[in-house]
Formats: structure tokens, sequence, C-alpha cells
């Protein structure tokens, strides 16, 4: 029988996922990415060590499925978007990785803003950049370290060095390298006007397939590392969202996928090429050949919840029940949490503020708010920051599409707690389905390959059979105008607040 095995690298951590051709998880293995000591706000991680994590978990999760190395039929990556891995001719990382939220990416976006390259690159890529997007991440390190880039061969994105690092292949496929921002969509190829803007120079970017086409095999080596059957396929697989969407059956135009991880993030899956020149939206090629997807996201995620039980709760750090505990105490506030505001902003903002040093903030805080109080609070302030999201990419699909009439999200995460999902859903005014899977980018990854390896037809059909609606979560009509007022009020203050106790803020492009 065939089995597939998808490997989804975040920020984070890592997580390497057995299917069965029906999409049935059948192993899971984790392991968690460390970032390296330094200054404080630089956020830097050993490409090496992720392949480390990667040969674990995938023995983990081989060891949960039962499964021997020849069921393995075939295998997919994903990984984090935008942040380039130089490699030295030898294959290694010729410096590390500096991860999207490093804070010194905010003043090499101002550089490339006041010298006009930023507009430029909007206007020929399609898509806006913000700070922890490729442009400024390679800008900086060309004033910073621009003896690593010299010694770099390739330039790669992350899932593209497991890959390299289970093949021995170099390349990248088209949904990463739009992520780039050196594609001038729809075009498929690296754009030498938009290379040459950044100084990027083109021999050192890998040629651009498609996600699921076949990459190369597993080497004897890392068959030795990961315990792989050596010789078995692997494509090429894709960015970590729109595996996601993948996994969540977000494959069609005008629908959506909401991933509620670390930050929030709304992405759309279209028919063909949107234009985000004026909007805090970023565009990229889907994984699902011939679509499109416009993206908008908030920095707040299920990491602002994390925040507060490491900060407020007496739950060890590794309790499994604990969110569940926070989403029963948020059930005993009413909506609106009787007064009590909360700006989410822990890790600045980027839809549609934009603003890399805004902060969070409780407000109207009264002497008969108590810990359930706060708890909703957040859950609320999340969901109105992905309803600022959902009105972007909203006004961008209404000039060029129809409504978005889908919106759907899995099992991991924050979608996991029922309370937050019925807020979320209120405070969208849409219905919010959800889909079984518990791992969206893992199977997404493992479609691919699938796809790839011509075991389940066209990636479309496969998502389509496979992501199974489980419930449907109708918004209450009474909340829903309760809350659009509040997110008046949520968007006003912070508008007032800005200037005040935010005003370094990175401008927006």
């Amino acid at each position: 029988m065939h089995h597939l095995l998808g490997i989804d690298l975040g920020t984070t951590g890592l997580k390497a996922a057995v299917f069965d051709v029906e999409g049935a998880l059948l192993g899971l293995g984790r392991s968690t990415n460390e970032y390296l000591a330094g200054p404080v706000g630089w956020a830097e991680q050993d490409p090496s060590t992720w392949w480390v994590g990667c040969c674990r978990a995938i023995r983990q999760a081989m060891a949960q499925s039962g499964l021997g190395p020849e069921e393995i039929s075939g295998v997919g990556v994903c990984g984090f978007h935008h942040c380039p891995v130089f490699l030295g001719a030898g294959g290694e990382p010729a410096r590390p990785t500096v991860v999207t939220h490093d804070r010194r990416l905010g003043g090499a976006l101002d550089e490339l803003q006041r010298s006009g390259v930023l507009a430029e690159i909007v206007k020929i890529s399609g898509s806006q950049v913000v700070t922890g997007h490729f442009p400024s991440i390679y800008h900086m390190l060309q004033r910073e370290d621009p003896g690593a880039l010299e010694r770099t061969r390739w330039i790669l994105l992350a899932k593209d060095y497991l890959r390299f690092r289970l093949t021995g292949e170099i390349g990248t496929e088209i949904c990463d390298a739009t992520g780039t921002h050196l594609v001038a969509m729809p075009e498929q190829a690296w754009s030498e006007t938009l290379c040459s803007l950044l100084n990027v120079p083109r021999h050192k970017l890998p040629e651009i397939s498609r996600p699921h086409a076949v990459a190369g095999h597993v080497s004897q080596e890392a068959a030795e590392e990961t315990g792989l059957r050596a010789g078995t396929p692997v494509v090429y697989g894709g960015g970590d969202s729109h595996c996601a969407l993948v996994g969540l059956g977000v494959v069609g135009s005008g629908e959506a996928g909401l991933l509620l991880g670390t930050n929030s993030t709304l992405r759309a899956s279209f028919d063909g090429l949107v234009r985000a020149r004026e909007k805090m939206v970023w565009v990229q090629q889907h994984v699902v050949p011939g679509h499109f997807t416009a993206s908008a996201s908030s920095m707040a995620g299920s990491s602002v919840l994390s925040w507060f039980k490491g900060v407020c709760s007496d739950s060890e750090q590794d309790d499994p029940g604990a969110y569940r505990r926070l989403d029963s105490l948020a059930a005993t506030v009413p909506p609106g949490s009787e007064g009590l505001l909360f700006h989410p902003y822990l890790f600045g903002e980027r839809s549609p503020f934009y603003n890399a040093d805004a902060g969070g903030a409780f407000l109207a805080l009264r002497h008969w708010h108590g810990k359930g109080h706060l708890v909703r609070s957040i859950m609320e302030g999340v969901a109105y920051s992905i309803a600022n999201c959902l009105d972007a990419i909203g006004d961008l699909a209404g000039e060029q599409y129809a409504r978005l009439a889908t919106i759907r999200t899995g099992q991991s995460g924050g979608s996991q707690l029922p309370v937050w999902r019925q807020i979320i859903a209120d405070v969208l005014g849409q219905p919010l389905e959800v889909v079984a899977a518990k791992e969206p980018g893992c199977l997404g990854a493992a479609l691919l390959a699938g796809a790839g390896i011509g075991l389940l037809g066209e990636v479309e059909t496969a998502a389509r059979r496979i992501a199974q609606v489980e419930s449907r979560i109708m918004p209450d009509v009474a909340n829903a105008d309760l809350y659009r007022g509040k997110r008046t009020l949520f968007n006003e203050t912070y508008r007032a607040l800005e200037p005040y106790l935010y005003p370094e803020s990175t401008a927006a492009p």
C-alpha cells in the first residue's frame, strides 16, 4: 500500500507526518528550531540544525506510523517563505539565515523606500514588500555581511535547503520564487530587472520548477540519516502557508484559508493574478498550477495567547490542557468582554497598519475585570486583526473577482479552540468552515508528492477529495453587530495612540 511523507518547516519548529492516500494521519514527529545567541532584536538560525531536527522528526513519524521505509512512495517539503538560505560551493551554509521578525530589517526597508527601489520592486513584481521579506533581508546583508554573499554559490529558500539535504539536488519552485519579489508575475522565470534592482547575481539563483514536479530522490547518505529508503522520489514542494491551503482544500478561486499559528494569516486563492500595489497585501503564485494567492497577515496570533499563558497562568509550559482551560474561561465572559479592549500587537503589526514598533495594550481595564475578561479580550483583539486582514483582501478581490465565498481553517494552533473559532466567525460576520486536517501544511506537502509521482491525480482534484469539512461555524447575528462597532473602536483607538506610543514606526511602503 502507498503512503506519503510531508515535512513542514516553520520558524519555531519542524513537523514530519506520514499519511495514507486518503489523507489519514498515521504518524507525526516534531523538532524545535533554536535561535542563535546574539544582540537583542536579532533573529537568526543555523540551517544545518533544521536538518538535524528534520532527521529526528522523520524517524519519530515513521516509528509512530509503524511503516517500513519501503512503504513511503513519495516525499513533499514545505517551509516558511521569504527568508534566503545562502549556500557555499560545497553545500554548506555560508552564514545563518535571517528570520522574518529580525528587528534590523526595518532600517533596511526604509533605505529601499528612500532610494525609490522599493516602489519599483512593488510595481514590477506586483506585490507589496514588508520588513520580513526577501528584499529587506538581502539589502541588509549587503551592508552588514558582504563577505558571506561573496562566498555564496546558491541562494535558496528554507524548504529548498532541506530538499537539497534529502536529494543533493539544487532547485526551487514558482511559489517560493514569487515570494522573493524577484519574479515579475505572472512570468515564470527570474526577472533580470528585479535582480538588478537588488544587486542579486542571477547565476546564484536556482532554476524554477513546478511545486509537484519530482526534484530528485532520497540519497544514500540521507537515507542513513533519516531512515527513509534511498531512491524515494522527493517533489519540489512549496511555501508552508500555500501547502496548508492545499491541506485545507483552498484550491479554487474566491476561497480563503485562515492559518491561526504564531501569526494570523489569511490567504485567498484566485484563478488569475491579483494586483496589490496600494494595499498591504502580498501576492504569490499558488502551488496549484495556474492559481495565485493574495495574503494579509497580522503579527498577532496564537503567540499572544501563549504569552498570556506564560505570564499569567500556573500551568506547566507543556501542559496540553492549558489552552483548552483558557478557552473555557473565555466562554464565561459575554461578547465584548464587558468593555475591555485589547490591542494584540506584542510583536508589531503588518496589515493594515504596518508598524513594526506597535505594542500591545489593554484599554478600559476596570476593577470588575478578571482573568476570563483578559483571555476573551485577547481572543477578540486577534479576531479584530484577522477581520482587518479580510477587509484588505476582500477589497482587492472585489475589484477583480467576486466576494470571498469560503473561509476555511484547520485544527492546529488556535484553530483547535471552539470558543475562539466562534469569536472569529462572529467578528468576521461570515461562516467559518473547519476542516478535519490537524497538520494541513504537512498534508499539503504530501499531496503535492502524491500528485507528482502520479498517485493522486491533479493537485486540485486530490485536495478537494481529501479535505473534508468537519463543521461549519455560523456567526451569531447579534454578536456580529456588537463586534462591528467594537472593531471600529479597536482601530480608532490604535490610530489615536500610535503618534504618542509608537512614533518611530517604519513607514508603510
